[in-house]
């Protein structure tokens, strides 16, 4: 007996961020002498050693904690966007490292709220990672990687470290209407597989408007999932419904079927519906009337309804009876899916 195993996993996954950011922080360590404008002191010292002065020994059981300011260049007296607060602990007899726990809280006009880190940092080496564990505001739930580099030393007082950081899990949840709730094994859920999307589910909450404008008053919202389903090309299966709640609408349409994306216009069933669409039968055509990368895209959907279910009070005795009508209602109506990611959304 002969036994044969294959792997379907690929090779070694290359990891694309979703977002990246460059930012410095300045540290002053307070001596003694420098209280003004010191942006850090030493809390904690080993025994024999002293809360002014960085013990020997590699400074072996310092602890730090600091209140530093952020800029976007290296000048440290540049405009602060933030400060970067937390502490870190010098962790080895032999060599210079520290260990790392702080956050920068950012706040200006082009970035507001948190990103925190956690790391070994093996300063004698030129470049070195720590992880992004998390964040709030604009960087909510944002993980990742920091590289951290020493942009300048001067004596046991004053550093400068250059942070590059990229995001590779980014959440847009502000004004995302969709979500990937579901990958495979190569792939996350915050960005689009390759090889197609094959395998990613996603889960959606749209709204509809009657026009192209993202901005335009909703008449409704298209809720339901799609689902990649083919590796060769892209092409999606849907199962939604359309929920609307307006002067013209009210009830729900619910559809299925197979969307070819590569398509101009694809068919997919209408297979139900509620209120003025109660028990709908028909055929829906959508046509992708906008797409912008993998976060945005707006399709345009002609329905014809060609069979309604009217429910008529008609005898005598006000009994009740049912009938389909062949009546054709035919409507036009756009939605707009907004991918959980962190981009900028289309703007009309």
């Amino acid at each position: 007996m002969f036994l044969a195993a294959s792997s379907a996993l690929p090779g070694k996954k290359q990891y694309k961020p979703c977002r990246e950011l460059v930012l410095y922080f300045h540290d002053i360590i307070y001596n003694g002498q420098n209280a003004a404008n010191a942006t850090s002191a030493i809390v904690a010292a080993p025994e024999g050693a002293n809360l002014t002065i960085l013990a020997g020994q590699f400074h072996f059981g310092n602890i730090a904690v600091f209140d530093d300011p952020i800029t976007l260049d290296n000048n440290l007296h540049s405009p602060p966007v933030g400060r970067a607060q937390g502490m870190y602990i010098y962790d080895t007899k032999n060599t210079f490292t520290a260990w790392l726990g702080f956050s920068f809280s950012l706040n200006s006009t082009d970035h507001l709220g948190t990103i925190n880190f956690l790391g070994a940092d093996p300063i004698m080496i030129k470049t070195r990672d720590i992880s992004v564990v998390g964040g709030t505001g604009d960087f909510f739930m944002h993980r990742g990687v920091a590289t951290i580099s020493t942009d300048a030393f001067e004596g046991e007082v004053y550093f400068r470290l250059r942070v590059d950081i990229k995001f590779y899990d980014c959440w847009n949840s502000k004004n995302a209407t969709a979500a990937i709730v579901g990958a495979p094994a190569w792939g996350n859920r915050t960005i689009l597989a390759n090889q197609n999307h094959f395998g990613d589910l996603v889960v959606f909450d749209d709204p509809i408007t009657l026009d192209n404008n993202l901005h335009s008053a909703p008449v409704g919202r298209a809720q339901g999932i799609y689902v990649y389903d083919k590796k060769e090309i892209f092409t999606a299966w849907l199962g939604f419904s359309f929920v609307f709640n307006s002067t013209e609408h009210k009830g729900s349409i619910n559809f299925a079927g197979a969307d070819p994306l590569m398509n101009k216009t694809r068919d997919i069933s209408v297979i139900g519906g509620t209120g003025d669409f109660f028990m709908a039968r028909g055929i829906a055509t959508l046509m992708t009337d906008a797409f912008e990368g993998e976060v945005y895209f707006r399709l345009r959907v002609d329905f014809s309804v060609v069979r309604v279910l009217v429910t008529i009070f008609a005898t005598p005795g006000g009994s009740l009876f049912n009938r389909f009508s062949n009546q054709n209602k035919v409507v036009a109506v756009v939605f707009l899916g907004v991918l959980n990611q962190d981009h900028e959304v289309f703007r009309n």
